[in-house]
């Protein structure tokens, strides 16, 4: 049953264009009221940096570099660029450094003709990475943001972060995230503020918004972040990296916290790759899907005039959406242009209610049950929770144990969106709908060029205000469809620009093979420099 107007998405609608209204008139204000000055990080003098995943793992397979050199050559880059960015939580330096000389001995008693069978067994051997905090990297902190998990430790490695062990690779860090993962910035009361490498007023996204700025910052050879609404892939635009949230169960989530039994997690919530370097993609979305791998086919490579190339650059005109950017639409353009000329079939796609991704999204979201809340703690009554109108309060007057945005997220879900059980259950039925038709369109060797987000980074505290722009990376979550992020350059600010690269289930490879592409007509990763 189609649910009435008012019953369905006239408060959802009224509250997102409230908050545009709002974005406008608050965002200067807020720069004001924050009153810092935009600050340079420094450059990465080691040319070690500027080298992919792929090419140090050659240049350690044949001698030419060892893994302990690798690994101080980042530790040294992320302690000269932290305290600008404030990302790090908590770092295991040393113990990566024994890592590393354990991989440099393995490297040392093995002769040269049987390095091939040591690396097919460690296939990322001596390669430094850094942890999303959310992502469990045992022994190290999974606090994420919450007052009732300070202090709290990771048990056990997540299974991604797991798998990236087993295939050789050294932890380095956990690195900030919001809230229970609840903002499209990263900002909490016990870490503080992550900022942006190319303007530090700027927020580096979220939830992955830490690992968005150190590998934005060249700090990072690659990361692990976690994407349930574009948390992977905002970062990546405003970070100006790839981001590749994988096909929804293609990745195990045990040990996310936060997590939930509901058998819907999986396909909405997804851990995945963020790198500087289209071409470290494949290899690290193989490693971290395990077994999982083969339902990928990476190893077949299409031909690039084979891929079908579908776009659109905006989801539509309502008043709840706010306009895409002229260069992210600029982008989307050129991009299409160059495939073209590749010899490509390009077209222009219209799927029905796209513009209604906020409302399909949020009624995925709304349906899972057993998410835990920010409001209750773990070691007390799981029935006993604080008051979420007074602490949402205390973001005003008073001091406050969680950060507003949280409390804002909270009391959403906790209203149900403000929308009837017709209208989720309604527009669930719509998301399965856009699904198929989506896969239809795009078939095995299709991808469709969409927006990320509709501008580039905004400054800090400004994420709520520009809520209406989720809707673009939330409905790859919505309907378990892998999408990679691209970065396209930077625009008159200095800020990165881009888009994101959508396929049809398991279909990630056509993603990260457009990616590629694009990285090598027109130079991926900018540095903030």
């Amino acid at each position: 049953m189609v649910p009435s107007f008012l019953d369905m998405e006239f408060f959802v609608r009224f509250i997102l264009v409230l908050l545009n209204i709002v974005a406008i008139i608050i965002e200067p204000i807020v720069v004001w009221l924050n009153g810092e000055e935009k600050k340079k990080i420094p450059a990465a003098k080691n040319p070690l940096i500027n080298l992919s995943a792929n090419e140090v793992i050659y240049r350690i397979r044949h001698g030419e570099l060892k893994s302990e050199e690798i690994v101080k050559v980042y530790i040294d880059r992320i302690k000269e660029v932290n305290p600008y960015l404030n990302a790090v939580i908590e770092d295991r330096y040393e113990e990566a450094i024994k890592d590393a000389k354990r991989a440099d001995n393995m490297m040392e008693i093995v002769a040269p003709e049987q390095r091939a069978p040591l690396f097919s067994r460690y296939p990322l051997l001596g390669l430094p990475f850094t942890v999303k905090e959310s992502c469990a990297l045992k022994g190290m902190s999974q606090v994420v943001g919450n007052i009732h998990r300070k202090d709290y430790r990771a048990n056990d490695n997540g299974k991604s972060i797991e798998l990236l062990r087993a295939a050789g690779a050294i932890p380095l860090l956990v690195s900030g995230n919001p809230e229970f993962c609840m903002s499209w910035e990263t900002s909490t009361h016990l870490f503080g503020k992550v900022k942006n490498p190319y303007d530090t007023r700027r927020t580096p996204g979220g939830s992955s918004g830490g690992e968005g700025a150190l590998n934005g910052a060249g700090a990072s050879l690659f990361g692990v972040g976690s994407d349930i609404a574009g948390s992977i892939r905002i970062p990546a635009l405003y970070n100006g990296i790839f981001g590749h949230k994988p096909t929804g169960h293609l990745m195990s989530i045990k040990g996310h916290f936060p997590n939930s039994i509901d058998p819907n997690m999986g396909r909405y919530l997804q851990v995945g790759p963020m790198t500087r370097f289209a071409q470290d993609l494949p290899i690290l979305t193989a490693v971290m899907a395990g077994d999982e791998a083969a339902k990928m086919d990476l190893t077949t490579r299409v031909v690039t005039k084979d891929i079908k190339i579908f776009y659109m650059d905006s989801n539509g005109f309502t008043l709840t959406h706010k306009p895409v950017d002229f260069d992210i639409r600029l982008a989307i353009m050129k991009a299409v242009a160059y495939f073209k000329k590749s010899g490509c079939q390009t077209e222009k796609a219209d799927i029905r209610n796209m513009s209604n991704a906020i409302e399909i999204s949020m009624s995925t979201l709304l349906t899972l049950k057993d998410v835990p809340s920010i409001l209750v703690d773990p070691k007390g009554d799981p029935n006993e929770k604080d008051n979420i109108y007074a602490e949402l309060l205390k973001n005003f007057v008073g001091k406050p144990k969680y950060t507003y945005q949280a409390i804002f997220l909270e009391l959403f879900m906790n209203m149900r969106g403000f929308m009837s059980e017709t209208s989720i259950q309604y527009w669930k039925e719509t998301s399965d709908e856009v699904r198929d038709s989506i896969i239809k369109l795009l078939g095995d060797n299709g991808v469709l060029l969409f927006p990320t987000f509709h501008r580039p980074a905004p400054f800090i505290n400004t994420s709520i205000q520009n809520l209406a722009g989720v809707g673009f990376v939330a409905i790859a979550n919505s309907c378990g469809l892998p999408a990679t992020h691209v970065p396209m350059g930077l625009n008159k600010e200095g800020l990165p620009i881009g888009f994101q690269v959508i396929a049809a289930p398991y279909k990630d490879k056509l993603c990260m093979q457009v990616a590629a592409e694009l990285e090598s007509a027109y130079g991926g990763w900018v540095p903030p420099y």
